[in-house]
């Protein structure tokens, strides 16, 4: 175990355990085993829990790590289950902190594989088991309603019981407006906890498998759910989105928008993606403490329209017959073809954070597609790595600049990039001081502030509240 504990030092910024008792650093998991250290893990749908994992890839996979009841650490072997309280004892029990139920897809995933494998075996031998897979979804059940009928058949294994015959015309009939309301009542309030990560992914994957495929599309519709291209689900109501950038104010402010980064793959957006954070908290660790230094792949650009990357001073030239820019052929921006010029971003320190206005935009939430469409992405549709991430469709022009307004040093304001442009001197040279290594995030909160004196539009966080994309309410 020794080999997958986490030194101190990466230890010093990490957050403390959720109630679910996992904590986190850009989206990785890591928990405390009691009496260890702590580690990183990953979950392991074979043993159906997290393992420890060397967070390097250099050692195998490490044990099962299981939750230690009324707990947020883990140990290495499972927790006695407790005994039924007996009467003499149930008031004690009610007092004392009980550990979370089984999540609820869970649950759907046990007592739907109990049900196919026994109680309809049972009922309909002649069928084929994908016959039976095909049966049972077309009841429609909502996850609590699929243990409801298997605890019915447990009771009474003869027959179906009438409300689930009843459940199923009711769910076929376009016209009744209480045929979602078993499903609605149970999965709706995951959504945004699922979404801000407060509630684990694990286990979720088999809901869109449940029901038939015309009632779940009807059912996504009503949550507001459209489906594009790429047989990926999206919203246009997301607020905002976070992300973090070494691009400047300046430079999104002269060219009128921010372009796609040049490696995101295709395959979950209908247009060209850009990656963001539900999460401010994420982009305050990308971008936040200055520990964080931009990419330096990137800062061989020395602007977003570079069509190939150039070459520091003292390097040689590079002959490259293509583009790295794998969005060029198709992009209606014109792209600037230099090859070999000398680069003045490469010595550049630190990261600019940004809110995206991603209101009326095609916004592909990687949680939720995970949970309402595992399918699309067991086919191939791509998301980044991270916990939390949200793909913006965007135009082959970028999102515009309008919609784009920089973070402060405290992260606390946010001013429109349109605004600061327009508030800086002429000839002033912050964006060059950047450029050149200065760590100048002051000058930026500087332009803000001028930004907020001009009467100008603030977007204003609280400091203390942990701010997701939901939480944006932008000023008029």
């Amino acid at each position: 175990m020794n080999g997958y504990l986490l030194p101190p030092g990466l230890l010093r910024n990490m957050q403390p355990a959720n109630e679910e008792g996992l904590r986190y650093i850009v989206g990785r998991q890591f928990v405390d085993v009691k009496g260890v250290g702590t580690v990183y893990v990953e979950f392991d749908t074979n043993l159906d829990t997290f393992r420890a994992m060397d967070l390097y890839k250099k050692l195998a996979p490490g044990p099962a790590l299981y939750r230690n009841t009324g707990e947020t650490t883990w140990s290495l072997s499972r927790p006695l289950k407790r005994p039924h309280p007996t009467d003499t004892d149930s008031a004690a029990v009610v007092s004392s902190k009980q550990p979370s139920p089984e999540p609820l897809t869970v649950q759907l995933k046990a007592a739907t594989t109990e049900l196919l494998n026994e109680h309809f075996k049972r009922l309909y031998p002649q069928l084929t088991h994908g016959e039976r897979v095909v049966l049972l979804r077309s009841y429609n059940l909502s996850p609590r309603q699929h243990v409801r009928l298997r605890d019915d058949l447990i009771t009474n294994p003869s027959m179906l019981p009438r409300w689930a015959d009843s459940h199923k015309l009711r769910s076929m009939d376009v016209n009744d407006p209480t045929r979602f309301d078993a499903l609605h009542q149970e999965i709706e309030p995951l959504l945004l906890p699922l979404r801000n990560g407060k509630l684990l992914r694990h286990g979720l994957g088999d809901f869109d498998e449940s029901v038939s495929r015309e009632f779940l599309e009807a059912f996504l519709a009503k949550l507001g759910y459209l489906r594009n291209s790429s047989d990926c689900l999206y919203r246009t109501d997301i607020p905002a989105l976070f992300r973090g950038d070494e691009r400047t104010p300046f430079e999104l402010y002269n060219d009128s928008r921010m372009l796609p980064r040049l490696k995101h793959p295709r395959g979950a957006t209908t247009e060209k993606p850009i990656s963001a954070t539900v999460s401010l908290e994420l982009v305050r660790g990308y971008a936040g403490r200055g520990t964080e230094s931009p990419d330096p792949e990137y800062l061989r650009y020395n602007n977003q329209k570079n069509k190939f990357p150039g070459r520091k001073p003292g390097e040689p030239d590079v002959e490259s017959g293509e583009s790295d820019n794998d969005w060029s052929d198709v992009s209606d921006v014109e792209l600037d073809s230099e090859r070999n010029y000398e680069t003045i971003r490469h010595n550049q320190q630190f990261i600019f954070a940004y809110v995206i206005d991603t209101r009326k935009l095609e916004v592909v939430l990687r949680e939720e597609n995970h949970f309402l469409n595992d399918a699309a992405t067991r086919k191939g549709a791509w998301f980044p790595d991270d916990e939390l991430e949200a793909l913006i469709s965007t135009s082959k022009r970028g999102i515009e600049s309008q919609r784009l307004w920089l973070l402060d040093s405290t992260f606390t304001r946010a001013a429109k990039v349109d605004d600061i442009g327009e508030q800086a001197q002429y000839g002033d040279s912050i964006e060059e001081r950047t450029h050149s290594g200065a760590f100048n995030r002051h000058e930026y909160d500087a332009l803000i502030d001028k930004v907020a004196l001009a009467g100008k539009p603030i977007l204003t966080l609280d400091k203390g509240k942990e701010w997701f994309a939901n939480d944006i309410v932008w000023p008029e």
